[in-house]
């Protein structure tokens, strides 16, 4: 039996390289992805480059991001060699101490008591 969601091309955000674009091609006709760069480099070395790069630039702006990450800015901020908001997020409160079974008690009665 059929699944009934509809198999889309999208730019893979898990199985990419540099836009996901070759990832997104290998998931979609379950290909594994590296043979595709390897084909994909061969290729654009006897083209002698340009039109190879010009097709991946085009496909990168034409292929939909995956629906279930981010899209261009996930993307540049993984150029920077920065990280996505759901990492920052995860982070912040990763560096949080929490306290268990802490009495408080004021300075001030400490020394009231003590005289």
């Amino acid at each position: 039996m059929r699944s009934k969601r509809k198999k889309r091309l999208t730019r893979s955000s898990s199985n990419r390289m540099i836009a996901g674009v070759l990832g997104g091609i290998g998931e979609y006709f379950g290909i594994n992805a590296n043979y595709l760069r390897i084909g994909f480099v061969i290729i654009s070395v006897l083209l002698r480059g340009f039109p190879g790069i010009l097709v991946y630039i085009l496909l990168a702006v034409i292929m939909p991001p995956d629906p279930n990450r981010g899209g261009w800015a996930d993307f540049f901020s993984s150029l920077m060699g920065g990280s996505s908001q759901g990492q920052q997020q995860e982070k912040k409160t990763s560096d949080r101490k929490v306290l268990h079974d802490v009495d408080e008690h004021d300075e001030n009665d400490e020394e009231k008591e003590k005289r």
